[in-house]
């Protein structure tokens, strides 16, 4: 009897254990981080649960109620979800300034998300068939319109993918000697539209990689969340959070093969726990090509999709053994992952030789000195931007973790065994994503973060949908309040720094731009014609190096900006951009924000400006 009753509120025990958790939570990263914007993290983790122990019992009532309004309702708001996607095109246009998207942007396109979820609520008979384009397009608008903001490529990574795929497309040969030789598949992607459609790197990948992103990824939560509850409500609402997660634009923006080789990690999943049931044979096929793809694009997908295969099958066993149910096939088997991580680890040692960069991960106990090598002064940056910023830039992501935790337990509580194994995996590439905070340790774990919000949308759109509906009460009131917390949360989301590359109205001291205008792409290609030798400037002009015959062009001149002093550095001469006099710039692996006016400072120190355009200037020392 005793054994009977675990089962039937495991749900309850687990939520109990989070709230312990929670605690424990707080009071490490308070003696620990020390930082108030982590401690959030438990506090929200603590009202999660408390607030599934306060829902429980009539959660399945909520989910299971019926739909209300008309196809007529349904109607206008498509007409007003496209008049407000008008208007914002508008806004785009009409923008006061070239190189950030206006405020009223932002609130136009929170007011869509909530559009689109109130015609999640509604009954109609093709209603995914409206509403999926109308999350691609809203996906569309938050990435593509920072893409096309600027002339460049966006980020840091991409510049150097770029020189991988021009060296391709210039010598028809993948080059030798690089991580990327033996997993090119991205690289061949890009260059391949480059080729058919004769468009540059960045437009090549917008309409490729990014493209792919913004549509699979909801299209496969829809699948996933149908096959796991059979309601088009949480599939629908999961592909929305998920189009407008902050990790997700960042990486649809600044398309790298992580990003490419998680479209692959997601179509695995929807083989696995929707098209298996149906076509067990094709789904294994398919399963396994896709997996060989992943192998052939990154190693970090790769690395997370082995431990979700373990996981998900480990997950299922587990639940067998604790609810004692009948033993059936599950989504994943104990050899298709053990083939995987056989392949993955036979790849990486005999062709790839990413086997040396695990063995030294292994050696140094994953410290976060192997990722990351920042002096004090930057490492302490962090902890200067004023709280109540830190806390609008992280709040949209700790909502959508934490708010999770009340699917995942509804997932629990409903004791279905996929549902339980999907919910679990989550919760450890989310834990996998945090761990770091309070060791010390680091998995690269904003990556980590990213594949735990394509797994967690769909918890938490059932979260969501729980919360919504005790609220909403089936008045017209509580569906407006509804519509308006998703456009609350997705405006959070879309203006947090992981997101918004341009627009920092809320975040001055803590975002850094990743882009360069056309003015200072003139200054930069004028500077490099002139120069007669290397030049040093901030971190990011760095990427250029990529691009250009000579690598040694631009030299990193952290320390000299940092300390405010160029001449005992030996600097004979300085690129200075407008931008990092008044902004955050990165700095070794970090951040920081310079308390000196570096075209003074170079002026007193016997500098001659012999270039200026305004958004970029040239000294060379005087060495009369």
């Amino acid at each position: 009897m005793s054994q009977k009753l675990f089962r039937e509120n495991l749900d309850k025990t687990l939520a109990w254990l989070g709230i312990i958790a929670s605690i424990v939570l707080v009071g490490v990263i308070a003696f620990t981080v020390g930082r108030l914007v982590f401690i959030l993290v438990g506090v929200l983790t603590l009202l999660s649960c408390l607030l599934w122990l306060g829902i429980r019992e009539h959660a399945g009532s909520v989910l299971d109620a019926r739909e209300t309004g008309n196809n007529r309702l349904f109607t206008a708001l498509l007409v007003l979800f496209l008049a407000l996607y008008t208007l914002s095109i508008i806004a785009l246009h009409l923008r006061a300034s070239l190189y950030e998207r206006p405020p009223g942007y932002f609130i136009l396109t929170a007011l869509m998300a909530g559009v689109v979820a109130l015609e999640i609520l509604l009954p109609h008979h093709r209603k995914a068939a409206w509403i999926l384009p109308q999350i691609v397009l809203l996906g569309v608008s938050v990435a593509w319109s920072q893409i096309l903001l600027y002339p460049g490529i966006l980020g840091s990574d991409p510049w150097w993918h770029n020189m991988f795929a021009s060296y391709i497309l210039d010598f028809h040969a993948i080059p030798g000697d690089y991580w990327y030789t033996y997993m090119p598949l991205f690289h061949l992607e890009v260059a391949g539209t480059t080729l058919l459609t004769g468009l540059d790197y960045r437009l090549a990948a917008m309409l490729s990689v990014s493209l792919a992103q913004l549509v699979v990824f909801p299209l496969a939560a829809y699948l996933i969340a149908k096959a796991l509850f059979g309601d088009e409500r949480i599939g629908l609402l999961a592909g929305l959070v998920l189009i407008t997660a902050n990790q997700q634009i960042g990486m649809s923006t600044a398309s790298i093969p992580n990003a490419f080789a998680a479209i692959f990690m997601v179509l695995v999943l929807v083989l696995l726990f929707k098209v298996k049931c149906t076509s067990p044979t094709r789904a294994r096929y398919l399963t396994y090509f896709f997996l060989a793809a992943i192998i052939l694009t990154h190693t970090v997908t790769a690395a997370c999709m082995a431990v979700v295969l373990f996981l998900t099958w480990g997950a299922c066993r587990l639940y067998d053994l604790v609810q004692d149910t009948a033993r059936r096939a599950y989504p994943v088997t104990l050899g298709m992952a053990s083939v995987f991580l056989a392949a993955v680890l036979g790849w990486w040692y005999f062709v790839s030789g990413h086997i040396a960069v695990l063995f030294d991960l292994i050696r140094q106990g994953f410290t976060r000195d192997y990722f990351v090598s920042n002096p004090a002064v930057v490492d302490a940056y962090p902890r200067l931007v004023p709280v109540s910023e830190q806390v609008f830039n992280n709040i949209g992501m700790f909502l959508f973790f934490t708010l999770s935790l009340i699917g995942i337990l509804y997932l629990v509580a409903r004791r279905e065994r996929n549902g339980f194994a999907f919910a679990a995996v989550g919760l450890v590439l989310l834990a996998l994503g945090f761990f770091p905070l309070v060791t010390g340790l680091s998995f690269i774990e904003h990556r980590w973060w990213y594949f735990a919000q394509i797994l967690l949308c769909i918890p938490l759109a059932v979260s969501l949908l729980l919360v919504g509906g005790l609220s909403r009460a089936r008045t017209r009131v509580g569906v407006v309040v509804f519509a308006a917390g998703i456009s609350l949360l997705v405006f959070a989301m879309i203006l947090s720094p992981a997101a918004n590359n341009d627009t920092h109205i809320f975040s001055e001291n803590s975002a850094v731009r990743t882009g360069f205008t056309a003015s200072e792409m003139r200054a930069i290609g004028t500077v490099d014609a002139v120069r007669t030798g290397p030049v040093w400037a901030d971190r990011y002009v760095q990427v250029l190096n990529y691009v250009n015959f000579n690598p040694g062009f631009i030299l990193p001149g952290d320390d000299m900006l940092i300390e405010g002093t160029y001449r005992s550095y030996g600097a004979d001469a300085v690129l200075t951009r407008e931008c990092i006099r008044d902004r955050p710039i990165f700095c070794y692996d970090g951040m920081f924000r310079l308390a000196h006016d570096p075209e003074r400072t170079l002026d007193g120190e016997g500098y001659d400006r012999v270039y200026a355009s305004g958004s970029a200037s040239l000294f060379v020392l005087d060495e009369s």
